[in-house]
């Protein structure tokens, strides 16, 4: 009998881990076996519905429809159907999720329960390091256990792949699939295959999947950076008087303005390759050993061109402000244009490989030993080449061996060169005389080259107990611990200087205008900032591309793409004279390492019993955890600063630092988080569940790091650095759940759901003006230099309270073909209230509160599914929507100078099908972002946009053969 409950319990503790095809029910009769297939879309959301019913927590479930056929391209897509999970893109294609508000870093991902090593700077997990057609299901446990590992203050989400032993004899399966993205018109492919087998009477099981993806993807943006302000009496920066929209003249207050505005045409390459082993072997009926390794290689490059529009410095004219004074229209004079091309991605791999053991000592006890161990690497690549566009009929050609330049025409502008531009729409545009799309226009400028090195290397180690126990109550009891050793480092590689040849250009000292523009040229031909030399025309092409169609306005759709990014770092070779200009170099102070230590102990009681009205499960728990942490790399002190006054670019501050310094930080904390969980059966399919628990979020690896960014040569206005803080205490939360959950004999289920937590210490991300104590010497108007802190900081938090809503209705009583329908919807509202809101803010003038509520949270969301599965027939079409939300209170410096960022609501449709041709082939068709929606993202008011982006729709058509 207690090995029989012992089953049952191990049953539910590793139901999550269902196969593909756990759709198969065999059913004997007589001296006959007959297996019947029940697979496609209804066996998979009724094998989900199961496991919430049945789970010892409240908790979401997402199966395969069968083996190798996960219900989307992503696993985080799939998520997204669940109630209160929403996701977060990277180039159209679902990355990371958040759940009931708490973004990414909320949120604990395990892979068959263990930490998987990530190739991000946090926390987070890239749902698209592992293909879908490896994994067999996920849970999404959203209130706390005692034994499972803490860390989240969203969810406990659970990636399990395939094993084995689940579903013995030969299985098989395999698909070759069409991808193509209508806004890069390119095709790409994507093959997989899995298969699995059993030997020795069924105790041993082998398993293989691989997977590979061929793609690629476009993505159209534009947007704002570098947001600015200057006073609307500020004569040594307006020309004329500033005006509102009515025509009356605006003599006071704060004007703000982006300091650029962006129009990019990326082109990205993804390639992915992965590889899962798992071997399973029953040695006897009560020792059983699983060992599993999986393999992802995943490489994501991008090509950027575009061009900005710089508006920062003196010389506005004809400036038209909105009412919350936001420059709407203006003219600058004599501005070139920034003809901007970029190199972005990152080559990345991830390794893990863990080993669990099962052995029953007797029928009241039972162990489980895991031991675990993942790895992951990362390139990523941030190269910023910069040109200038500038007015090409004018004769400013200089050629290396010739430093002379036209009196009245310098560089290829003049006073009667102007850009006027209009910002009152959500995509600035602009007139200008200066010819962007014009090859023969391109002159030398700024270049940036930068990569990083990231490694993670996590090794685990469990040890988990369950003791049958003969009590009328409590049923079982765990107990356990656990061990996590986690080192996860960053090194920065960047070139010496972007403009200057690194072996002649020396720091500047403070000169008059005459003087800086004569040491410019003392520098020629080493220097390419400000010189703006002529490229050869044929680096250069123009955009022929519909980019951004779907927007309407005259804003800039034809520009200059850069043929050959290798070839134009040799011209910039040939100007500085300097053949290995692009060389990068180690930067000690950006670099860091951290390690984390955990130590867990746990235990936990489990109950049941019954009373006149319902039967009753439950859980009560107590884990004890401990942590430490060490951050270790380099700090440097601020030793001088000089300043300068450049024509047309304002104010430009020269900072020296001292040697870089090795800085070591430790940190230490532990928690008590009891756990109480209960699920009552008033039978006829209704039940009640209640939960609390006390749960945490450590900080984020990347925040805690002693590394900082030391900017070296800066306007006076935008000295932003950002830096970590090895100090940090984690998030801590107390959190109340109830739910009311309806499940049917046909499968129909209808679940009602309340969540409040109560967050009582929370990071937040603040901009710090501090007082350098420089006063601006050149323009003594200015005052005093500051210095804006990007920081992580402790304090307390807020509360979230929320409904959940959700229903699964089968309409299998309609006649004929209308038996198939189905749908599946859920809804969630989230109230939060952040404590410390109001002492947060930056007080600025023009800049609006930020608002009470805690960031990351969208305020609705909702899924609507409509499904139909009959005879060999299926399709689904999913519409997914989340409110706007509050994604930074203070954003970052250089981004949005500190202001608040918000991202606009999104919703979007995907649609999929599928047609059984036989038992062993299916047709499928998939696309997702049917209807071509994009994102957009604004700083503090909707007119301020930061980011319109549109990455298309994308297609997947592909056969599938079962064995």
């Amino acid at each position: 009998m207690k090995k029989q409950i012992f089953t049952k319990l191990a049953l539910n503790a590793a139901i999550s881990s269902v196969l593909a095809s756990a759709g198969s029910i065999a059913a004997e009769t007589g001296a006959t076996d007959e297996v019947i297939q029940v697979k496609g879309i209804r066996s998979s959301l009724t094998e989900s519905m199961d496991i919430k019913k049945n789970a010892p927590s409240i908790q979401d479930s997402i199966v395969a429809e069968d083996i190798g056929k996960f219900p989307d391209q992503n696993v985080a897509e799939s998520l997204q159907r669940i109630t209160g999970v929403m996701i977060s893109r990277t180039n159209g294609e679902g990355a990371k999720v958040s759940v009931r508000g708490m973004g990414p870093k909320f949120n604990a991902v395990k892979v068959n329960n263990r930490t998987i090593a990530t190739s991000e700077r946090g926390r987070e997990f890239d749902f698209q390091s592992i293909p879908s057609e490896l994994i067999a299901g996920a849970d999404v446990i959203k209130a706390s256990r005692a034994n499972i590992a803490e860390g989240s203050l969203g969810a406990y989400i659970n990636v399990n792949t395939a094993r084995p032993l689940k579903s013995p004899g030969l299985q098989a399966a395999g698909s070759v699939h069409a991808i193509y993205n209508d806004l890069a018109e390119k095709s790409g492919y994507k093959l997989s295959g899995i298969v699995s087998n059993t030997f020795l009477n069924d105790t041993l099981g082998v398993l293989v999947g691989v997977s590979r993806q061929d793609s690629e993807n476009r993505i159209d943006a534009a947007g704002t950076t570098h947001w600015g302000s200057f006073n609307a009496n500020n004569q040594d920066w307006l020309i004329s008087p500033v005006q509102d929209a009515n025509g009356n003249t605006v003599n006071e207050g704060t004007v703000w303005y982006p300091g650029r505005g962006t129009f990019t045409l990326d082109t990205e390459e993804r390639d992915r390759n992965s590889a899962n082993v798992t071997l399973e072997w029953q040695a006897t009926d009560n020792i059983k050993h699983t060992l599993d390794f999986l393999y992802t290689e995943l490489s994501r490059q991008a090509k950027s061109n575009g061009i900005q529009v710089a508006l920062q410095g003196a010389g506005w004219d004809h400036v038209v402000v909105s009412d919350n004074f936001t420059v709407l229209e203006a003219t600058r004079y004599r501005k070139s244009i920034d003809v901007l091309m970029q190199e972005r991605g990152q080559d990345s791999d991830t390794f893990a490989a863990g080993y669990n053991g099962e052995f029953y000592f007797s029928d009241d006890l039972k162990m489980v030993f895991d031991l675990a161990y993942s790895k992951a690497n990362a390139t990523p690549v941030g190269n910023t080449l910069v040109a200038h566009a500038v007015n090409p009929n004018y004769d400013d050609s200089l050629a290396i061996d010739d430093p002379n330049y036209i009196d009245g025409q310098i560089m290829g502008l003049t006073d009667n060169d102007y850009l006027k531009v209009d910002n009152s729409g959500d995509i600035m545009t602009i007139d200008t005389t200066v010819e962007y799309d014009n090859p023969a226009a391109i002159r030398s400028h700024w270049n940036d080259i930068q990569h990083s090195k990231l490694e993670d290397e996590v090794t685990e180690a469990k040890l988990d107990f369950v003791y049958m126990t003969d009590g009328d109550h409590l049923t079982s009891v765990d107990f356990g611990l656990a061990y996590t050793d986690r080192e996860k480092s960053k090194q920065v590689f960047k070139i010496n200087h972007g403009c200057f040849n690194t072996e002649k250009w020396v720091p500047f000292t403070p000169v008059t205008d005459e003087e800086w523009f004569e040491f410019n040229n003392t520098q020629y031909p080493y220097n390419t900032c400000g010189q703006r030399i002529n490229f050869d025309d044929s680096l250069f092409s123009v955009n022929n591309t519909d980019f951004l169609s779907q927007e309407s306005g005259d804003f800039p759709r034809d520009f200059v793409l850069l043929n050959d990014f290798a070839a134009y770092k040799q011209a910039v070779a040939d100007i500085r004279q300097e053949p290995n200009w692009a060389q990068t170099y180690l930067r000690p102070a950006e670099s860091v390492s951290n390690t984390e230590e955990t130590l867990a102990l746990y235990t936990q009681a489990n109950l049941e019993g019954e009373t006149e009205w319902f039967r009753w499960t439950g859980n009560l728990g107590l884990r004890y955890v401990e942590t430490e942490t060490t951050s270790t790399g380099f700090r440097r002190e601020r030793t001088d600063i000089s300043d300068v006054y450049e024509p047309n670019d304002g104010v430009i501050v020269e900072i020296e630092y001292s040697d870089a310094m090795q800085a070591t930080a430790e940190q230490s904390y532990n928690h008590l988080l009891p756990s109480f969980n209960l699920n009552a059966d008033f039978g006829d399919g209704y039940f009640v569940k209640v939960a609390a628990a006390k749960v945490i979020t450590r900080p984020a690896l990347e925040d805690i790091g002693v590394n900082s960014t030391y900017p070296d040569r800066i306007r006076a206005d935008q000295y932003n650095t950002k830096s970590g803080n090895p100090y940090l205490d984690p998030y801590e939360a107390n959190q109340f759940d109830i739910s009311f959950e309806y499940y049917q004999d046909n499968g129909n289920a209808y679940t009602a759901g309340l969540f409040y937590k109560d967050i009582s210490t929370f990071i937040s991300q603040k901009t710090v003006r501090k007082d350098t104590g420089y006063q601006i010497t050149t323009q003594p108007d200015w005052g005093t230099f500051y210095e804006l802190s990007e920081e992580q900081s402790n304090r307390s938090g807020g509360s979230v309270a929320g409904i959940e809503l959700s229903a699964l209705h089968y309409f299998d009583y309609l006649p004929g073909l209308f038996d198939g329908f189905g749908v599946q919807a859920n809804f969630t509202y989230t109230d939060t209230d952040d404590k410390e809101a109001a002492e947060d803010e930056l007080a600025r003038e023009n800049v609006l509160a930020a608002g009470s509520g805690l960031e990351g949270f969208s305020k609705t969301a909702y899924n609507l599914i409509g499904f139909y599965d009959k005879d060999n027939f299926q399709a689904r079409l999913a519409y997914n929507w989340r409110d706007d939300y509050l994604k930074y209170r203070s954003g970052p410096v250089i981004g949005s100078n500190g202001l608040p960022q918000h991202v606009e609501a999104y919703g979007q449709f995907d649609l999929s099908t599928s047609y059984d041709i036989n038992e062993q082939l299916t047709l499928s068709a998939e696309v997702i972002n049917l209807t071509d929606e994009n994102i957009l993202e604004y700083a503090d008011v909707r007119e301020r946009v930061t980011l319109i982006q549109y990455s298309g729709r994308r297609v997947q058509v592909g056969l599938t053969a079962k064995f």
